[in-house]
């Protein structure tokens, strides 16, 4: 069973306006199977599952803040959809205390959920959202850092120093130099990286995740047949060979090989 250290990325979601649509977009991009949760209460909670283990899930987005809008208002009309990163906490109470005093902004309280976890929604003093989770029977992701499954997660921001104060305060992530930017640690591991707000069509700060796939090229292209965008087009970096895409409905993640 995988578990996640506090201040672990954990879990991913996509919060949609078009559930079926972004089911049979990101399946066919990914290799990924899906699976809607039947319980009423899960509201259309779709997960998504490669080789049999889970990596992600896609919900009808029922949150729009500015937060939620990194393309600015006029970048996607009516609900935003954009892909949430979620952080383990072992304490969800304990962090909502903590997270308005490190000048964090409360989206939403902590909530059990269907005795799977709890989870909350914050953004960063800079503006970018994020989610925590403390497990309870779902840990997380089931598959990481391999092909089909969420291989980097990126904090793209203005603002690196005063972000790494408050992560560091909130959930003990800690920074370390990277290649050409700084990465984030817990306890000693690398779990993310930090890109500069600009390098895609995002105006505000958001916390980005890249996929794992085979072939870079081939997936930026099955991307465009599927109804996705190109941002920035296949490239050589220090993580891969990577590409930068939007889906469908405006939501920005990269794919790397």
């Amino acid at each position: 069973m995988t578990t996640y250290a506090p201040g672990s990325p954990s879990w991913f979601d996509l919060g949609s306006p078009d559930v079926a649509a972004s089911v049979a977009f990101y399946t066919g991009l990914l290799g990924w199977t899906a699976t809607e949760i039947s319980e009423p209460e899960a509201g259309g909670y779709t997960t998504f599952h490669r080789d049999g283990k889970l990596v992600a899930a896609v919900a009808y987005h029922q949150i729009d803040t500015p937060y939620h809008r990194p393309y600015g208002p006029d970048g996607q009309q009516g609900m935003p959809a954009i892909w949430t990163v979620y952080f383990t906490t072992d304490d969800a109470e304990a962090l909502n205390e903590r997270a308005p005093k490190a000048g964090g902004e409360t989206i939403m309280t902590p909530m059990e959920v269907m005795g799977l976890g709890k989870m909350a929604v914050y953004a960063d003093p800079a503006g970018a959202a994020f989610a925590v989770w403390e497990p309870m029977a779902m840990k997380g992701a089931e598959l990481i850092g391999q092909p089909g499954s969420v291989r980097w997660v990126e904090l793209v921001t203005t603002d690196v120093e005063g972000s790494a104060a408050f992560y560091r305060d909130t959930m003990g992530l800690t920074t370390a130099p990277g290649d050409g930017s700084p990465v984030w640690q817990v306890a000693g591991k690398t779990v993310g990286g930090v890109r500069k707000l600009g390098e895609t069509g995002a105006v505000r700060p958001y916390w980005a995740v890249t996929f794992g796939v085979e072939d870079c090229d081939a997936t930026a292209r099955k991307a465009v047949e599927l109804g996705g965008s190109v941002e920035n087009a296949p490239a050589d970096t220090p993580l891969g060979r990577r590409a930068d895409l939007l889906d469908p409905h405006g939501a920005g993640f990269s794919v790397v090989s």
